[in-house]
């Protein structure tokens, strides 16, 4: 491409741009590698420098690869942009990501660890933290771009992960979202300004109107409308724990959440992870909404690319046909674990604790050295503040399975889940006897 009327190239400083001996004898057919082929100074030149390319957030310990573009190349410009004496890369803000690996115009970003990551240790949800990498272009031969020699920045958040999720992110790539024209794509493909369809819902505010969390919503009586939402935000990561409800109708991390009518006949939005087998999922069609029972949970544990959307002004859309809601808007504050469990007794068969407040759930282990050196049963999503651990009782008149123990001594100990985060410390070791 022919660069704008007036531009000046100079050939000495192209041997400079591309590594040649400056202030000798310079030849252009010698620089271009091939006397016999036609090669001008144009060839090397540009109009323009542009923004750096890459994914927004960054899940800590990965790593992306962010890259520098360019308008206007010229046919033999990728000899000049291959060369890392160019560029200059640099972490212009924030302590979260750092730069490494070959640079040149591209360059890799890596998010450093936030938190510990073993559930028995990370008792701190830590806020996503924005970091901004930058990258200045100078080759010395094409001064006359637009943004040459300029600082070019981009906004790159770290997110902390926990429970083989990151805090931010939600749908597989592939599930397929409504258009507002009624078209269905999948996630993957859609893009920032698209219009999706969304629902104004009863008594459901906006975020925007002020509501600090939308899961405390909840109605006896569902009324839905039909409206058009734009999506504002588009998330890329991959995730290592998918929840797949009902077969593969819905695939999403363990934070999604989704519209239900509950076991209490109450119509809510839960997290994925609080969604049981008997809920009822709300489908919307042409003849409005169905109640579609939830039949089978699974979690998968194959490493997938997973997508999150932000859509306004109403923070509803479909994921399948059913009615799904952003994130909520604290998603990335600052979480603490929960307290520590208190209260632990035993009277055969039942053990019981005082239910932590706040948690959704206990991490419970029994063995039979008081060390916990060989634990010997492991529940890490009990989901009430009592368990039978007697050796037999009739399972035909029980909700919950016994944890099957020989006769002898038995030392208990348990966490109280939040958010996937347990509390800092075990609850006092109980001594169980079983006769």
């Amino acid at each position: 491409m022919a660069r704008t009327s007036g531009d000046t190239l100079s050939l000495n400083n192209l041997a400079g741009a591309l590594g040649a001996t400056q202030n000798s004898n310079v030849s252009l057919n010698a620089m271009n590698g091939n006397a016999n082929t036609a090669v001008s100074l144009d060839n090397y030149g540009i109009d323009s420098v542009d923004s750096i390319t890459g994914y927004r957030y960054i899940v800590e310990g990965d790593s992306d690869t962010y890259e520098l573009g360019f308008s206007g190349e010229g046919s033999k410009f990728t000899s000049v942009k291959s060369r890392y004496q160019n560029f200059t890369w640099s972490v212009a803000a924030g302590s979260y990501i750092s730069i490494s690996g070959t640079i040149n115009k591209q360059a890799t970003v890596t998010a450093s660890n936030m938190n510990p990551q073993n559930p028995s240790t990370q008792t701190v949800l830590q806020s996503a933290q924005d970091n901004t990498i930058r990258v200045k272009f100078n080759d010395g031969f094409n001064d006359h771009a637009t943004n040459y020699n300029v600082n070019r920045d981009k906004t790159v958040t770290a997110v902390d992960s926990y429970d083989g999720n990151s805090t931010a992110l939600c749908l597989r790539s592939d599930s397929p979202i409504t258009k507002a024209d009624g078209t269905i794509v999948e996630i993957g493909d859609l893009s920032e300004g698209d219009l999706l369809q969304g629902f104004q819902i009863n008594n459901l505010a906006k975020d925007l109107d002020g509501q600090s969390n939308f899961l405390n919503w909840m109605e006896d009586e569902l009324t839905v409308t039909p409206v058009e939402v734009e999506i504002k935000n588009l998330i890329y990561s991959f995730s290592n724990k998918i929840y797949n409800i009902n077969d593969g109708e819905i695939r999403c991390t363990i934070e999604h959440p989704l519209l239900v009518k509950d076991s209490h006949e109450k119509y809510r939005f839960l997290e994925a992870r609080r969604v049981i087998v008997g809920d009822h999922l709300i489908k919307y069609t042409e003849n409005g909404t169905q109640e579609i029972e939830v039949t089978s949970i699974e979690i998968e544990t194959d490493d997938v690319e997973i997508v999150s959307i932000d859509v306004a002004d109403q923070d509803t859309y479909m994921v399948n046909g059913y009615i799904t809601h952003n994130k909520s808007g604290d998603t990335h504050t600052d979480l603490g674990a929960p307290a520590q469990v208190s209260g632990l007794s035993f009277s055969n068969p039942n053990l019981t604790w005082t239910a932590v407040s706040g948690a959704d759930t206990y991490y419970i282990e029994i063995d039979d050295a008081s060390n916990f050196s060989s634990v010997n049963t492991t529940y890490s999503n009990w989901s009430t503040n009592s368990i039978r651990i007697g050796r037999s009782f009739d399972a035909a008149t029980e909700n919950i399975s016994p944890v099957a123990l020989a006769v002898g001594t038995w030392y208990i100990r348990i966490k109280a889940i939040d958010h996937g985060l347990l509390s800092a410390n075990w609850s006092s070791t109980l001594t169980v006897t079983i006769s």
